[in-house]
């Protein structure tokens, strides 16, 4: 734009006759608040560039309508439970922020400035579009291999569940065993101190009194029989003896007489022979024997009698002896320590069980539940994530598929990312390449001459102002001295302000700036 033009050949050209619709429509105001337009200056156009900038505002439509479904399908993805509201909370959030990002984009880009500033706002844009199309056409990628992804993450858990449930049962039967044999080794030791008597040590001490005492009479009891049975063979000792002196006194008397038979040894004379003299001898031998058998038959009798077992008492341990008490209740008072000792090492033993199978079972429970789930397909998305990149990328084990076969798997993900993050990125862009792509219009000449104009006046002040500052200096120290000078200025005047701007642009025009781009 040339700047020397006059300013009443470009006012002609601005205020060209329009026709003034008052109040716009709902429908075209929402447009022109998209596309970032002033009222006042939409006022000043024909219907042709207002129908342009509507369009443009329409133009924001398509990628606000894209955020809003593309975040709603992302964050539905992404949560591990379905949550509708929230989702629709993060779309119309989301949706929002580009829909404002594309306004301010249209509203503030300038199709006269220089490239690098219009460059800033396209990259800005292409970025913002690049990220939110990955993010979208990440979920449709996820969607597309679902099936995969499934398939090889329940394969993986279910092997890990089985390792893991082998590794649980095995070592939960090792726990078992070993503490199972400790409390049944426990158990047959107390059972047998049980066995012996009651618990009690004053009733096992009686106890013990009463096998003291049975004992005793079964000792008492066995000597009695032997004595018994000695007595009685002294009994019939006696008794033999005693029938054989009977007989040979008959004897004795037969041979005094003569009558003593043959066969008997007699000598059939009546008298006092040497037979007579011979059974006279054994006479007196047998009673000597017959004496002594019948003294020991009695001594035997009396052993008999005086030792024979009385009934058991009542109170045995109060039948014997101090010393004898003390020992049998100290050995009750020790065995009602050892099956105390017993009690406590049984319990014991079980509470330490049950606490390493409660740990066991905390240890192994949450992983067998989790594992549990994720055999069955429920699976929260980093793991989703995951599950594609391996499906991807990631030969799966024992699978004797050809390598080729793996790359065309990357291959096909690539396809379907690109074309469906193609789409969503040139469709997030159609806001500002409209604008970009669009022809400069009267709306752009109304609002950015303004500002072109205020920019050069600026420029051209600023070289101006180092010339003008010793001016204005010395204008102010005479104004101090009461001194008049003409060299002042007043910034409240617009003809003093005018001749200012016009000496500075005329300045810059005998001395152009080098630096500054052509416009």
């Amino acid at each position: 734009m040339d700047l020397n033009t006059p300013l009443d050949h470009l006012k002609r050209l601005t205020d060209r006759p329009t026709r003034q619709t008052g109040r716009w429509s709902w429908p075209l105001a929402l447009l022109y608040w998209l596309a970032g337009a002033r009222t006042a200056t939409l006022e000043q156009l024909p219907e042709s560039e207002r129908e342009r900038v509507a369009i443009l505002g329409s133009s924001v439509l398509i990628p606000t309508l894209l955020a809003f479904f593309g975040m709603y399908l992302y964050a539905s993805s992404r949560f591990a439970s379905p949550r509708p509201l929230l989702a629709l909370f993060l779309a119309l959030v989301w949706a929002f922020v580009i829909m404002n990002v594309d306004r301010i984009l249209l509203a503030t880009y300038r199709p006269f400035q220089p490239w690098r500033h219009k460059m800033v706002q396209v990259c800005f844009r292409i970025g913002l579009a690049g990220v939110i199309s990955v993010a979208i056409a990440f979920p449709f990628c996820l969607e597309q291999y679902q099936g995969a992804i499934s398939e090889r993450l329940q394969g993986e858990y279910r092997a890990r569940l089985n390792e893991l449930q082998t590794a649980e049962r095995t070592e939960r039967l090792a726990l078992e065993t070993r503490d199972g044999a400790r409390i049944g080794e426990l158990r047959a030791q107390l059972a047998r101190e049980r066995a012996v008597g009651p618990t009690d040590p004053k009733l096992f001490a009686e106890e013990l009194a009463k096998q003291a005492v049975r004992q005793q009479e079964d000792s008492a009891r066995g000597r009695r029989q032997a004595l018994d049975q000695e007595t009685a063979a002294a009994l019939t000792e006696w008794k033999g003896l005693s029938a054989r002196i009977r007989q040979v006194e008959q004897d004795l008397k037969d041979e005094a007489r003569g009558r003593l038979a043959g066969e008997r040894g007699g000598t059939g004379k009546p008298g006092q022979g040497a037979k007579y003299n011979e059974l006279a001898r054994d006479l007196e031998l047998l009673s000597k024997a017959e004496q002594a058998a019948r003294q020991r038959y009695e001594q035997l009798l009396a052993r008999a009698a005086a030792i024979d077992p009385a009934d058991s008492p009542h109170q045995a341990l109060a039948q014997l002896d101090a010393d004898r008490q003390a020992a049998l209740l100290g050995e009750a008072r020790e065995r009602k320590e050892r099956i105390d000792k017993l009690t406590q090492a049984i319990t014991r033993a079980e509470q330490e069980h049950d606490e390493q199978l409660a740990s066991h079972k905390l240890r192994f429970d949450p992983v067998l539940k989790s594992y549990h789930a994720k055999a069955e397909g429920r699976f929260d998305p980093m793991e989703e994530t995951i599950g594609l990149f391996k499906v991807i990328f990631v030969p799966e084990t024992g699978n004797d598929a050809h390598p080729l076969v793996q790359r065309y798997k990357w291959m096909a993900a690539l396809f379907q990312f690109t074309i469906v993050f193609g789409t969503l990125f040139l469709l997030d862009l159609i806001a500002i390449l409209a604008k970009v792509m669009s022809r400069p219009g009267p709306y752009d000449v109304l609002v950015e001459f303004p500002e072109l104009v205020a920019s050069h006046n600026l420029d051209a002040l600023g070289k101006e102002y180092p010339r003008q500052a010793e001016a204005w200096a010395g204008t102010a120290v005479g104004r101090a001295n009461a001194t008049p000078t003409d060299n002042g200025i007043d910034l409240r005047n617009p003809e003093e302000v005018a001749r200012l701007l016009l000496r500075a642009h005329l300045s810059a025009a005998e001395h152009p700036r080098t630096d500054r781009p052509a416009r």
